[in-house]
């Protein structure tokens, strides 16, 4: 009987240990998401453009207003620090980057969901008379950061991205 006893205070601490090393790990992995999440820059948005603007596509294209980007992208103006808008003036081409530093680091998901909107649509204006910039939608470049955001549509996506994440550092 005490045989028996003593299996079962084995198994029972065997599986306690397995339960607080099961918490243990989700914690963990909840920590490590939140700190990925975190580091918001305090770079100004010029800082975070500067080496974007140098890339030879990005010259192609002109700036826009603080008014025309939050038009373009039907975003909230109170929860923006800064931003920058740089569309190609061809209507036939969909080259653009957008980089928003948030003034609120909560509406960073709300701001991915307003910047994946507009780039739908644009791939429903393109898709059937405009293959090539169909596929360059289709490759577009959208992160998030803490309080700064990254969205990207050009044949240079990449290279205009690590200009962007060179800023950042």
């Amino acid at each position: 009987m005490t045989e028996q006893i003593s299996v079962r205070n084995k198994a029972k601490s065997k599986y306690f240990i397995t339960e607080v090393l099961c918490v243990a790990a989700l914690i963990v992995f909840i920590v490590v998401m939140l700190i990925s999440r975190a580091g918001g820059t305090t770079k100004s948005i010029d800082e975070l453009t500067k080496p974007v603007v140098k890339i030879q596509t990005v010259t192609e294209m002109s700036k826009k207003s603080t008014a025309a980007s939050i038009k373009a992208f039907d975003l909230d103006s109170t929860k923006i620090d800064s931003i920058a808008y740089y569309k190609n003036d061809n209507i036939m081409d969909v080259s653009e980057v957008l980089i928003i530093k948030f003034s609120d680091d909560s509406y960073s998901e709300d701001a991915e969901k307003a910047v994946e909107k507009h780039v739908e649509q644009q791939k429903n204006l393109f898709k059937n008379y405009a293959p090539d910039q169909y596929a360059l939608l289709e490759d577009s470049i959208l992160k998030t950061r803490s309080n700064t955001l990254f969205y990207c549509t050009s044949k240079d996506a990449d290279k205009i991205y690590d200009a962007f994440k060179s800023a950042l550092k």
